[in-house]
């Protein structure tokens, strides 16, 4: 009974962040606040998070999140201060105008750039930055900003566990020891999943039913190749950090060609690309190719330069203290450079370099305006501020419900609850630790571990429990409250977070089943 009570008082922060933001609907800044409190009062008086010294504790915890608010607001900063500098500077119209030169059809547009280009950036850079790049281009194309948005971040999902050529797919096997090849055998299977119930999903929020069913003959055969390539990346290559990256780009190739052939016999004027007075297309599109070439040229640079030019900081490893018998304590591990600043990895930096690309470029084509810059910087501060401090709100709140044990005791209580069906569960905890960290490593680091104990314990394959909790956490990085509130800043949609989750949720919920049931196949198989 008292194990039950203490795993509702766990869940207490999880309620009031979904409450706050879907059913009352307040800011995410607002409804970080209110859940961070909820979850301080839970593991102090609870859970016996201690308050002192200052090397252990709620002081470490703290610590933690600070860095994390850092870490991640300088991706936020950068992402507002390119999207407007790009939008004001009128360089977008001239992107948008081009490409329905291109494709004439929006609703293969919307599939192209929401699913396919963005889960190509996804596979380049990641930490949010296929959102923050994809969704402007589709608002300014005059798709509507919630569903631009929505799907965006459900598109680029199914690339997130190989994106960043490889990050979170390396984390988890270092942190569970898996063999190499066994994960990325076991990763593939779901990762076919994957690739069509987000093809799907995009379909859906472009247009219900009848989205899917105009979509389902492109995202089928796409899904296939895109299955192909990564089954000869993973298999015959082993080149495990592109195995996100060529598949995106193989899939974006084909999409378009099919496009191409089943309008071939269409009548369409002959149309020249669009250049406005004084800037073209290559002048517009410059900046995101700068991401992308500096995205692949830093996986070139040495490990020993990558580690040198880099800031982090070491948190020490301690124990709480729990008020209620029936908590044993619970083991912080030490953090050894935690969650380091690179120079040649941060995202911040890849937007930085664009938006001084975009600067030059302006320059250089003489539609440089000193008013409309001041303009760009006065829009990036009035809103990087309160995205900062909803950044400190729930870093807060999620590294004091793992660092108190609150997390665990709702991860063991799924276990203990689902027992031998526990396969089929395991998915959730996956969008559990997306959902909490909004970020598929840290989901991995959080969960990643305890999803290999329990596929021992039932003695079931221990590289297909750990493939799927990473693979599902990387489709569930889309209803991270986090990446939502990067988004929305960067594609200027002040309050739409309750929105984007509510239409999310339920998506990716169906997904973490489906992969449940998939992993429960593969359980009884292997």
């Amino acid at each position: 009974m008292m194990n039950a009570l203490m795993t509702l008082l766990a869940l207490l922060p999880i309620v009031s962040l979904l409450v706050c933001l879907i059913v009352v609907k307040f800011s995410v800044a607002r409804s970080g606040a209110i859940s961070l409190a909820i979850a301080l009062v839970v593991a102090l008086v609870f859970f016996g998070l201690p308050i002192t010294p200052i090397n252990a504790g709620l002081p470490v915890s703290v610590g933690k999140a600070l860095w994390l608010a850092l870490f991640v607001s300088l991706i936020v900063w950068f992402a507002i201060f390119l999207y407007h500098l790009v939008d004001d500077f009128k360089a977008i119209d001239v992107i948008n105008k081009n490409l329905t030169v291109f494709i004439e059809d929006k609703f293969v547009s919307f599939l192209l750039l929401a699913w396919m280009f963005a889960g190509l950036l996804q596979g380049m850079a990641g930490f949010g930055v296929p959102a923050v790049i994809v969704t402007p281009i589709l608002i300014a194309l005059g798709f509507n900003k919630v569903k631009s948005l929505a799907a965006a971040l459900l598109g680029h999902s199914w690339a997130v566990t190989f994106g960043s050529l490889g990050a979170a797919f390396f984390v988890i096997q270092g942190i569970t020891g898996v063999d190499y090849t066994e994960l990325a055998h076991a990763m593939f299977i779901f990762n076919t999943a994957a690739h069509l119930l987000t093809g799907i999903g995009v379909c859906f929020i472009y247009d219900g039913l009848k989205g899917i069913k105009k979509g389902i003959s492109y995202v089928l055969p796409v899904s296939l190749v895109m299955t192909g390539v990564q089954f000869v990346v993973i298999y015959i290559i082993g080149a495990y950090p592109v195995a996100g990256l060529l598949p995106a780009l193989v899939g974006l190739l084909t999409l378009f060609l099919l496009y191409k052939l089943r309008s071939r016999g269409q009548k369409s004027e002959k149309k020249s690309l669009y250049r406005s007075e004084k800037l073209n297309l290559l002048q517009a599109i410059l900046p995101y190719l700068v991401i992308i070439i500096l995205a692949l040229a830093f996986q070139l640079v040495p490990a020993r330069v990558n580690n040198a030019a880099a800031v982090s900081f070491n948190f020490p490893a301690y124990e709480t203290s729990p008020n209620i018998d029936v908590l044993s304590p619970h083991e912080v591990r030490a953090e050894t450079n935690y969650n380091p600043i690179r120079v040649f990895r941060h995202p911040a930096v890849l937007l930085l370099s664009a938006a001084l690309t975009a600067i030059l470029v302006y320059k250089q084509a003489g539609i440089w305006d000193s008013a409309v810059f001041k303009g760009v910087f006065k829009k990036t501060v009035k809103k990087g501020i309160p995205a900062t401090l909803a950044l400190l709100a729930l870093g807060n709140m999620s590294l004091i419900m793992m660092d108190s044990g609150m997390t665990d005791n709702l991860a063991y209580a799924t276990a203990n609850l689902t027992g031998a069906v526990y396969p089929l569960f395991a998915p959730f905890i996956g969008v559990l630790g997306s959902f909490l960290t909004g970020n598929n490593t840290n989901a991995n680091v959080l969960f990643g571990a305890f999803q290999y104990t329990i596929a021992a314990r039932l003695d079931v394959n221990t590289a297909v429990m750990t493939a799927v909790q990473s693979m599902t956490a990387g489709v569930a990085v889309s209803i991270g409250p986090t990446l939502i509130l990067m988004g929305a800043l960067a594609s200027d949609q002040k309050g739409v977070e309750s929105t984007i989750l509510k239409k999310l949720l339920p998506i990716v919920l169906l997904i973490a089943l489906a992969m449940g049931i998939v992993n429960m196949i593969v359980m009884n198989i292997m």
